[in-house]
């Protein structure tokens, strides 16, 4: 059996262009969260739901993990219950030996380059920080009260975890977290 697991960052992000890749699955899994967040349920379902034999689509590297580590990990349990990865954008297919080997390569490769990205980020910030041109990340403040505030406090009581209450008021989780922290400090949570 074929499952195809595609992944975006945010509830804003279409899964389209990861969808059009790949038509033939038996079964699509999809998470709207990061991919640094090693708590994706439809990854977890499908991990769980491997079979012998069964085929582990993605699009690219970066869909299934961010971190070699946590890459290879996964790759590890699917291997574990006798299924194969196959990458799309790299041609990459862990029932040979090689396709093993360039999972590893690229898997270090990608995170090394994630890693510059990141780096020369920020250090283009400090130096326009230097000179007086950035400022910073401006902050937004969205009000929770009334209605919303109830409603929070009912999903936050439930034990909704950040992303799903992020998802349900259509807000990043940062702002989920800062109502939870001003709401405990009120003693309202």
């Amino acid at each position: 059996m074929i499952k195809y697991y595609v992944r975006v960052s945010t509830v804003e992000q279409k899964l389209d262009r990861q969808l059009l890749a790949y038509d033939k699955a038996d079964i699509i899994y999809s998470d709207k969260v990061s991919g640094k967040d090693k708590e994706r349920p439809q990854l977890k379902a499908m991990l769980q739901d491997l079979k012998e034999n069964d085929v582990v689509m993605v699009k690219s590297l970066d869909r299934l993990s961010r971190s070699t580590m946590d890459l290879l990990e996964i790759a590890r349990e699917i291997e574990n219950k006798g299924a194969t990865l196959k990458v799309l954008d790299k041609d990459i297919d862990t029932s040979t030996p090689i396709g093993k080997f360039f999972l590893t390569v690229i898997g270090a490769v990608a995170e090394l380059e994630r890693e510059n990205i990141r780096a020369r980020v920020l250090e283009g910030v400090e130096i326009a920080r230097q000179e007086g041109k950035y400022k910073g990340r401006k902050k937004g403040s969205i009000e929770l009260k009334g209605d919303s505030l109830e409603r929070f406090k009912q999903f936050y009581k439930k034990n909704f975890n950040k992303t799903e209450l992020s998802k349900e008021f259509g807000v990043p989780r940062a702002t989920i977290y800062r109502w939870e922290k001003v709401l405990k400090e009120k003693g309202e949570l």
